[in-house]
């Protein structure tokens, strides 16, 4: 039996901020997942595998701050 891999998507959370917010969100978040390029912020933004607990828990912090609840952040798909 495999293990099961799962897909992370951040970006429908930010579709319950405004343009201000998510400008300085995506600030805070290319900063906190060491992005050096807009391809690798768009690449974890919209598909990140297997996201580490402490990832997960940090990217929810950053929207809870602009008022997005956690329910709101994520699409996990799993991956077969």
């Amino acid at each position: 039996m495999a293990i099961p891999h799962f897909r992370y998507s951040f970006a429908s959370g930010f579709d319950k901020m405004t343009l201000e917010d998510i400008r300085k969100a995506k600030t805070e978040l290319y900063e906190f997942l060491g992005c050096t390029a807009e391809s690798d912020f768009s690449r974890k933004k919209h598909s990140f595998r297997d996201i580490p607990q402490h990832i997960y828990d940090g990217i929810n912090q950053i929207f809870q701050k602009y008022g997005v609840q956690e329910e709101d952040i994520w699409v996990i798909s799993e991956i077969k």
